[in-house]
């Protein structure tokens, strides 16, 4: 049992379990899973909407996926509201006798009754410093830290509902749903049918949801009046901002907010890490500059072909946040330039990572194995009132044929 940081340690929930497996049972899962994946690619069992745990299939793509939807209602004056879900423990609670009626029309019979005899009749039993408890039966969940385990947990949820007028997309256990309206009424009219339907497969499956952790924002240029939805007769906290995948999204989509949440979360570590990157600091400026890229540069790297769309001014941001630990890292004085800086230590400035990152983004999304990845590539009817980049723009190889 490892202690969660800053939870009172007298209470159960503060720890974190680490499952150990048997050594026995990894290999027999790996053996089990490298059948199993030519059989859900050539049946497709798992839907083309859900991009956890599958090659090929990144979370970038699924943002962009949402962004997409999100910045074509923009264009077009709509509205487009969204909940993003919060399931809660998704993995443990697994229902055995479901997961089991679900395997035995998804899979050949086969592999049907090896699943059954893995997942039935298991045991455990907690340690804690040098105390056991006693040997528990495991009646729900997959088997936590095994390879095997997320492939059950999609076969799982494979059949979640969805509707014509909402879009759907899943992470694992991480779910946005958005409808698209003309109006406020409209679009939240059309999410509270795609919720109700949820909610309804929910409770058939015995997946419990987090309603006071999932939130409801409405994307629009618009001046509106909030309209509520609820899931399971509870309201969904409304927010202007919402976190999916580890991207903030704003109500107009500008990455103001995500930018600011990056460059506070930088200064933080940056703070830590100053006995080792300051000017004082007796490291040398490889192994500085090492230290840099591999824990500091990925923080705001990450989702850059997507937030590299937002205004100069926020991009800048994060600019000067690497100007300020290149001349901490060589100990600059005031007099020497920010680009001499860059071109001395070889550091590409911010707008050349935007353009590499979407370059190889670009390349990735063409002939990709998911339908709903090739649309993004689509380009050639959309609609342009809006003075903003879009994250094809971004990539040396987009066009418009």
């Amino acid at each position: 049992m490892i202690p969660k940081p800053g939870k009172n340690l007298s209470e159960v929930e503060s720890y974190r379990p680490i499952s150990l497996l048997s050594t026995m049972a990894k290999l027999f899962e790996k053996l089990i899973l490298k059948r199993l994946k030519p059989i859900l690619d050539r049946n497709n069992l798992i839907p083309s909407h859900q991009f956890g745990f599958r090659n090929k299939h990144s979370t970038v793509e699924q943002v962009h996926r949402v962004t997409d939807v999100i910045e074509k209602s923009l264009e077009n004056k709509n509205v487009c509201s969204a909940v993003f879900l919060d399931v809660a423990q998704a993995f443990d609670r697994v229902w055995h006798e479901g997961l089991l009626h679900k395997l035995r029309f998804l899979l050949p019979d086969q592999y049907y009754q090896l699943i059954k005899s893995y997942l039935t009749t298991r045991h455990f039993r907690t340690k804690h410093e040098d105390a056991y408890s006693g040997l528990r039966p495991i009646e729900a969940g997959v088997p936590q830290g095994s390879v095997l385990g997320p492939i059950l947990y999609l076969l799982y949820i494979n059949d979640v509902p969805t509707t014509l007028y909402s879009t759907t997309a899943t992470f694992a256990d991480d779910t946005a749903i958005m409808a698209v309206g003309d109006s406020i009424e409209g679009s939240t009219r059309r999410l509270q049918s795609a919720l109700i339907k949820v909610a309804i497969w929910t409770k058939k499956w015995r997946i419990k949801l987090n309603e006071s952790k999932s939130t409801h924002i409405d994307f629009t240029n618009k001046k509106i009046t909030q309209h509520p939805v609820y899931i399971n007769g509870m309201q969904i906290p409304y927010a202007n901002t919402a976190k999916y995948l580890g991207m903030t999204l704003d109500a107009k989509l500008r990455w103001k907010e995500h930018i600011k949440k990056k460059r506070d979360e930088l200064n933080l570590k940056f703070r830590k890490m100053y006995w080792l990157l300051g000017r004082n600091s007796k490291l040398s400026i490889y192994n500085k500059l090492i230290l840099y890229k591999q824990i500091l540069r990925p923080v705001w790297s990450y989702g850059i072909q997507l937030w590299g769309c937002a205004s100069a001014s926020n991009i800048q941001v994060i600019q000067r946040f690497q100007n300020k630990v290149l001349r901490c890292i060589v100990n600059a004085p005031w007099f020497i330039r920010n680009s001499d800086l860059h071109r001395d230590l070889q550091m590409e400035l911010v707008a050349d990572i935007i353009a590499r990152f979407a370059n190889s983004h670009q390349l990735r999304l063409q002939n990709h194995i998911n339908i709903e990845v090739s649309r993004l590539l689509d380009v050639r009817n959309i609609t342009r009132r809006l003075k903003r980049t879009k994250p094809f723009e971004l990539s040396k190889y987009w066009n418009t044929k």
